[in-house]
């Protein structure tokens, strides 16, 4: 798709929150917040000729490789406005690293930094990305999160489910989700919403893509208040998470 005339180097959308995107507490749910961060992502990406569409011509597409969020304040609630800011801080070769910022208002909610990898659809390997992208100003300096993505966590880790995908987990490359993880780790570890709204933050990283009818153990690591989780198949670990509990 051609560059938009409205197309800026730093995208802001302004989204309202819908009802079935809140928890039980009233909150939007951590995995519909991370779903609204990569929503502004994409429509960036369309407007600046970076798309799936555009990668698509090319047997390429963008594959998120880690993501980290901090949260800053309390989530927002149903019909509450917050506003979605995206810029780009590094593109070159096969990776870039895209910035966010979550506002309610005038009030910082949450931040965000995600890693993503251009890679052959046909191959399923790392490659250059092959559309221009000079037009984007690479903001390197305009960094957001307190910390750098986590590194993966070895230890005791105990089983916590047992899951087999299901065609609803898999998304247009034809595997998991990135957010379904995140869905999956929630869902096994928690049985009070209250304790979900404690989350602070949470650091993911995609290790290995997981397809249909996959049988996959569901592993958690606690150490006071921070979980480590890995998603596992007779193949390896697929995902690693990264989550830390308000004291």
């Amino acid at each position: 798709m051609p560059i938009s005339a409205n197309f800026t180097s730093i995208y802001k959308r302004t989204i309202e929150i819908d009802f079935f995107e809140c928890s039980p507490s009233g909150r939007l749910k951590w995995v519909d917040l991370c779903k609204l961060i990569q929503k502004v992502s994409a429509d960036h990406s369309v407007l600046g000729g970076i798309s799936f569409w555009d990668l698509e011509k090319f047997h390429q597409t963008w594959v998120l490789s880690k993501f980290r969020v901090e949260k800053k304040a309390d989530l927002p609630k149903w019909q509450d406005q917050i506003s979605i800011t995206t810029w780009i801080e590094r593109l070159d070769g096969v990776r870039s690293i895209r910035n966010f910022e979550v506002y309610l208002k005038n009030q910082l909610v949450a931040v965000a930094t995600s890693l993503w990898v251009v890679i052959n659809n046909e191959r399923r390997r790392p490659e250059p990305l092959a559309v221009p992208h000079e037009h984007f100003t690479k903001f390197n300096d305009k960094k957001v999160t307190e910390a750098e993505f986590s590194k993966l966590q070895k230890g005791d880790y105990k089983k916590i489910d047992e899951i087999t995908v299901k065609l609803s987990d898999l998304d247009m490359v034809n595997h998991v989700t990135n957010t379904k993880y995140l869905e999956w780790c929630i869902n096994a570890a928690f049985d009070d919403q209250k304790k979900v709204d404690k989350i602070s933050v949470i650091d993911m990283h995609f290790l290995k893509e997981t397809h249909l009818k996959s049988d996959c153990d569901l592993m958690l690591l606690q150490e006071n208040d921070v979980m480590h989780y890995q998603v596992n198949t007779d193949k390896g670990t697929h995902f690693y998470c990264y989550m830390r509990l308000e004291e």
